[in-house]
């Protein structure tokens, strides 16, 4: 190495890093090709270190202080390294990846193989751009630990969430998590993929159901002949809003409703929904024209109504 310019080291860093990758190099040779790996590794010009590295990246006995010493390095040096060595092991990677740069994380999660855990923690202390990778990388596990990690951390990131809605190997709970999060094509082509129902209509369903049970709530007594109107000519006063209007106890909705669809006044309804039997029940629901397949779902729902609101008065 004495008196060797730049070049001359690069090429002597080369050769050096092809006889430690080399299976047939034991006993003094080996040692001798290794501690001029170590002068190599700590040399001043960015170039000869780097040509060190990609010589030794498929060394498969390469000492751990050199390979440390490497992957700590500027990101030309380290990155083209970590990106396809295979000499640290699980525990290794647990404490590199948190001790390399950002470009570093990206290059370890361009890997062809790893293993679930550095996967997992590759998405919770990686960046946007670490997560993008990794989500590309078809090597790299999506665990249900995994996305769930993305999406708390990168849930607004529209591109992460199509890039990771177009994955092969997704969990269910996952693959519904994220059809309320993506949108359009890139939902109904992750449906196809996993030969899944559209759950986001259910989903929304569910959540204007909520929200027309705080509007009820909400209405007096006397405005409730006017909001079941309402309801009625845009056609949401259906059987199964009724019902559910039962089970959340709304008795005094109900019983308006119900007498929009009979001639019975709100009063009688709403002795029968409260005090009738199961017969007198079944009746007035025949004359609202509910179907006879939910009767035994209301009088289910008119019980535990009436216990809970018993309970109330007691």
């Amino acid at each position: 190495m004495a008196g060797k310019d730049e070049l001359a080291r690069a090429a002597i860093a080369q050769r050096a890093g092809e006889r430690l990758a080399s299976l047939d190099l034991a006993g003094a040779d080996r040692h001798a090709a290794e501690a001029l790996a170590r002068m190599l590794a700590a040399d001043a010009i960015e170039r000869v270190r780097a040509a060190l590295s990609i010589a030794v990246r498929h060394a498969k006995h390469l000492p751990r202080d050199i390979a440390m010493k490497i992957a700590h390095d500027v990101d030309s040096v380290a990155c083209p390294f970590l990106e396809v060595t295979e000499v640290f092991s699980e525990s290794d990677w647990q404490q590199l990846v948190l001790t390399i740069s950002r470009s570093a994380l990206v290059a370890v999660a361009r890997r062809k193989q790893i293993p679930a855990s550095l996967a997992n923690t590759l998405a919770e202390i990686g960046d946007l751009p670490v997560a993008h990778t990794l989500v590309a990388n078809p090597a790299a596990p999506m665990t249900e630990r995994v996305c769930a990690a993305l999406m708390e951390r990168f849930g607004t990131e529209t591109s992460l969430l199509d890039r990771m809605a177009q994955r092969q190997d997704l969990v269910a709970e996952i693959v519904m998590k994220l059809t309320t999060k993506v949108a359009g094509a890139a939902r109904e082509k992750l449906l196809r993929r996993y030969n899944m129902p559209d759950h986001t209509e259910m989903v929304g369903a569910e959540a204007e159901s909520i929200a027309v049970m705080g509007v009820i709530r909400q209405t007096p007594t006397t405005g409730l002949a006017a909001l079941i109107r309402t309801m009625r000519r845009e056609g949401k006063l259906t059987d199964l809003l009724l019902l559910n209007a039962a089970r959340h106890d709304l008795i005094a909705f109900l019983a308006a409703a119900l007498a929009d669809r009979t001639t019975m006044r709100m009063e009688q309804v709403t002795t029968v929904l409260l005090h009738a039997g199961a017969g007198a029940v079944v009746k007035l629901l025949r004359q609202a024209r509910v179907p006879q397949t939910l009767h035994d779902d209301f009088w289910a729902a008119l019980a535990g109504a009436r216990g809970r609101l018993q309970g109330t008065v007691h």
